[in-house]
């Protein structure tokens, strides 16, 4: 297996980019970085990141075109390089994800047992601080097979996309094409989505269009707190250590 982590990137979190680069790049062949100065909504900031373990691509927004198709033109962006470089598995992933390493091991290991096609996974996303999490309903694609026609997208048919009743689980930018073989992993994404010290960056350029949860949000960083429900994912906050050594920030 030569797996490569395919990040795509933009200026919001770059202090949790470079945390999970480090954290990533012991367990994988290759990281890239797929990186733009304009964001998916139109915001400019330079983007002048770099970091020694990864390799950086350039891919800026299409003018005209709706946010979620430009992400989607991104993510794709990195498959078709992964491809060129000979990569045989990728793993998708946003500035803000980690996994823990032994997860990104046994998953290898399952992918090559089983002869799959790709993993899914469940996720927590943290609030406010990275020891304070609670579940979500979505599901997030984890290692997957990298053939010369896969791609990632909003395909309707990928495994896990939605359940019994219709209800969608997987992000429409980052289904990939896969039909079969396609099983849940025992991994967790840890996806610290409201860990950030700019959360008007991130409302005003999400692609899930946060700026309708914009009040939900605030008042769940405000009132964060083991046992507190969250508004927005109508879950109770539970406490963990910090995992990844990430330190909260100062002041949102």
């Amino acid at each position: 297996m030569k797996l490569v982590a395919i990040y795509n990137a933009w200026s919001d979190c770059l202090d949790l980019l470079e945390k999970s680069i480090d954290n990533i790049a012991p367990v994988v062949e290759g990281v890239y970085v797929v990186w733009s100065n304009q964001s998916n909504h139109g915001q400019n900031i330079p983007f002048t990141f770099r970091h020694p373990k990864a390799q950086f691509f350039h891919c800026e927004p299409v003018p005209g075109f709706a946010p979620h198709d430009n992400e989607i033109t991104k993510r794709n962006f990195g498959l078709i390089q992964a491809k060129k470089d000979g990569f045989s598995h990728f793993l998708m992933m946003d500035c803000d994800e980690f996994y823990v390493q032994q997860d990104v091991f046994d998953g290898k290991v399952q992918m090559i047992h089983d002869d799959l096609n790709g993993l899914v996974c469940p996720l927590r996303v943290y609030i406010k601080e990275p020891t304070l999490w609670c579940t979500d309903h979505t599901l997030v694609p984890f290692i997957q097979k990298l053939t010369p026609e896969v791609t990632v997208g909003s395909h309707k048919h990928f495994p896990f996309a939605y359940d019994d009743l219709g209800h969608a689980h997987i992000d429409p930018t980052r289904r990939p094409s896969h039909r079969d073989r396609v099983k849940m992993s025992s991994a967790v994404m840890h996806h610290f989505s409201y860990v950030r010290q700019d959360m008007e960056l991130k409302i005003n350029n999400s692609s899930a269009n946060l700026k309708r949860s914009r009040e939900v949000i605030y008042r769940d960083l405000e009132n964060a707190r083991p046992g507190y429900v969250s508004e927005l994912y109508h879950r109770e906050l539970q406490e963990c250590e910090d995992l990844f050594k990430i330190k909260g920030p100062k002041q949102l």
